[in-house]
């Protein structure tokens, strides 16, 4: 009986640790609090708008311009707008890239192509106003 019991109380820890590391998708009005008017430092994949894996820094003007500048160092430039629950951004450099959805995991925000559900980067963190002074 004791080990039944042992059994059972170390599945329901495992299955309440399993359930509390869920990834929750993020709001269009929590994309907007996160980014509006700051720059955000990713960790890219080669599935994002760049196609280069590396360290990115977008600044998302308030106004719903964006300034990327790529892991290659390159500036690309944009306009972004939420449309439901994704970020929709038209990169000059890149048009039709695609909208993604935000996904967060305790402290770890993730980026996903909206269609795909391919991993594009992870915020690593964010800053009030154009913090890396990206012009364009």
């Amino acid at each position: 009986m004791r080990i039944i019991r042992a059994l059972i109380a170390t599945t329901a820890i495992v299955l309440g640790s399993a359930i509390t590391t869920l990834a929750v998708d993020v709001t269009g009005g929590e994309i907007k609090a996160l980014l509006s008017g700051k720059t955000s430092y990713l960790e890219t994949t080669a599935a994002s708008a760049s196609g280069k894996v590396g360290q990115g820094v977008i600044y998302w003007a308030a106004d719903g311009t964006a300034l990327y500048k790529t892991p290659a160092g390159s500036i690309m430039h944009g306009t972004w707008t939420t449309k439901g629950d994704q970020l929709c951004v038209d990169w000059k450099e890149k048009p039709n890239n695609g909208c993604v959805r935000y996904a967060k995991e305790g402290d770890k925000v993730t980026v996903h192509d909206a269609q795909s559900g391919a991993l594009r980067a992870t915020v690593v963190k964010t800053a009030a106003g154009n913090a890396e002074k990206i012009a364009p």
